[in-house]
């Protein structure tokens, strides 16, 4: 289950470049700009539900905090 689980986490990572890079392709800063707003507004909503809940929900921060990156990345370049 637990590999399962990684390999997921690692095809939404990829999904996420390959929609980055077509945006970038396109030169279509506001899509990227609402992907990044996107996944700040799942991270916080993802910290208060892992307060509020007691659960370990990090793995899940640390996906939601590269893709941000990767989407800045992009961003900057434009």
């Amino acid at each position: 289950m637990y590999r399962r689980i990684a390999r997921i986490e690692g095809a939404v990572t990829k999904a996420i470049e390959h929609i980055v890079a077509g945006y970038s392709t396109l030169k279509n800063r506001k899509a990227l700009e609402e992907i990044r707003d996107h996944r700040n507004r799942m991270l916080a909503k993802n910290r208060m539900s892992a307060a509020s809940s007691g659960f370990n929900l990090d793995r899940i921060s640390t996906e939601l905090e590269e893709e941000i990156r990767i989407v800045e990345t992009a961003l900057s370049s434009l």
